[in-house]
C-alpha cells in the first residue's frame, strides 16, 4: 500500500508506478548533494524495493517518498532518512505518520457515523426483543438484590455463589454415625494422625445437590444496563453530537477504539441475553427452594418462579 499527501489530501495506489510516475523521481540520488524539503508518502510492500539513494540500494519494504528542494523525488529506508537526513527527516515522518493516522481514524468514524442508526436499531432489538436484555436485566435484579421480589435467604445464597464463581448449588448435610466413623478410620491411616481420633458429633458435609445453568448472567462485568444503556447508547448519543473533523489525534484515537469495540460489545451482549435466558427458567431455578426454611419464603419463591417460562 502507497499513500501519498497530494495538495493537502491523502491517496492510496496499490502500484509501485505511483510513486515511479512522480514528477522529478529519480533512483539513484546522491544526499550529499541535495537538501530535504518535504516528505510526500510512505508505502509498506509485500515484495522488497531498492533504496532511491545512490550510496544504498538496499532492498526493503517499508519506507518513505522524499522530495529535495531541487524538486527531485525518490524513496528511502526510514534508516536512510534518519542517517543521511538527520532530525529533519524524523520531524517530517513523525507529522506524515500522524497525519495519515488521522486522515484513517476520520474516514473510520466518518464511515460509522453513516451506519449509526442501524446500531442503535441493533441496540433497541437487543434490548426490546422478547425476553431481551431489558428482560434477563430485571430477572438478574431480582435474583441479586434484597427485598425486590426474591426471599432474601435465595438472594444470599446466590450473590455467595457469584461471589465464588461457582454454579454448583450444595446443601450441608449431617453425616451418620457409621460416615463419621469411616472418616476416622481414614484420618487415622493418614501419616501424622493418632490411630484413636475421634471426631466430634455431629459431623456435616456440603454436597452438590444442582447445577445451575447461564450463571454467568449473573456476574457483575456481564450487567446488561451498563454495557447497552451507560456505555453503547449513552456514547453513541455523544458520538453524534462530536464534529469529527475538528477532533485532534488523541480524541480520534479515542473514538476509534470505541467505534472498532461497538460490534464486539453487542456480540457479547446477545450471548449475555443467552446466557440469562437459560439461567431465568423456573425448571432451572428451582432446585433453590430446597434450601428455604420459611414458608412465606417458599411461597414468595413460587411466586417469582411462576413469572418464569418453564425451559429456555
Amino acid at each position: 500500500m502507497i499513500t501519498l499527501n497530494k495538495d493537502g489530501g491523502l491517496v492510496r495506489y496499490e502500484d509501485w508506478s505511483a510513486i515511479q510516475s512522480l514528477p522529478g523521481y529519480v533512483q539513484d540520488l546522491d544526499p550529499s548533494q541535495h537538501k530535504l524539503e518535504s516528505i510526500v508518502g510512505r508505502y509498506a510492500e509485500k515484495e522488497e524495493v531498492r533504496c532511491g539513494l545512490s550510496n544504498c540500494h538496499t532492498p526493503h519494504q517499508r519506507g518513505y517518498v522524499v522530495r529535495t528542494e531541487d524538486g527531485h523525488v525518490t524513496n528511502i529506508g526510514k534508516d536512510c532518512g534518519r542517517t543521511y537526513f538527520g532530525v529533519d527527516f524524523e520531524t517530517m515522518s513523525r507529522k506524515l505518520d500522524r497525519d495519515i493516522e488521522d486522515a484513517e481514524n476520520r474516514e473510520r468514524l466518518w464511515s460509522f457515523s453513516f451506519h449509526a442508526d442501524e446500531v442503535d436499531g441493533q441496540i433497541l432489538n437487543i434490548r426490546r426483543e422478547q425476553r431481551g436484555a431489558d428482560w434477563v436485566h430485571a430477572g438478574v435484579q431480582l435474583l441479586t438484590t434484597r427485598s425486590r421480589g426474591c426471599p432474601d435467604p435465595i438472594v444470599d445464597r446466590v450473590t455467595a455463589m457469584v461471589k465464588v464463581r461457582g454454579n454448583t448449588l450444595t446443601m450441608q448435610r449431617q453425616l451418620t454415625e457409621r460416615e463419621i466413623e469411616e472418616l476416622e478410620a481414614a484420618l487415622a491411616g493418614s501419616p501424622g494422625q493418632h490411630s484413636d481420633r475421634r471426631l466430634p458429633r455431629p459431623q456435616y458435609r456440603e454436597e452438590p445437590i444442582a447445577t445451575i445453568d447461564g450463571f454467568s448472567a449473573l456476574y457483575p462485568e456481564n450487567n446488561l444496563r451498563e454495557l447497552l444503556v451507560l456505555d453503547l447508547e449513552k456514547r453513541l448519543q455523544d458520538f453524534r453530537m462530536v464534529d469529527i473533523n475538528s477532533l485532534i489525534s488523541s480524541e480520534l484515537r479515542r473514538w476509534v477504539r470505541w467505534v472498532n469495540s461497538v460490534d464486539s460489545a453487542c456480540e457479547r451482549a446477545r450471548e449475555i441475553v443467552d446466557d440469562g435466558r437459560r439461567l431465568l427458567t423456573s425448571t432451572n431455578l428451582r432446585p433453590l427452594a430446597t434450601i428455604l426454611k420459611n414458608a412465606d419464603d417458599k411461597a414468595t419463591f413460587r411466586t417469582f418462579l411462576n413469572t418464569l417460562p418453564s425451559a429456555h
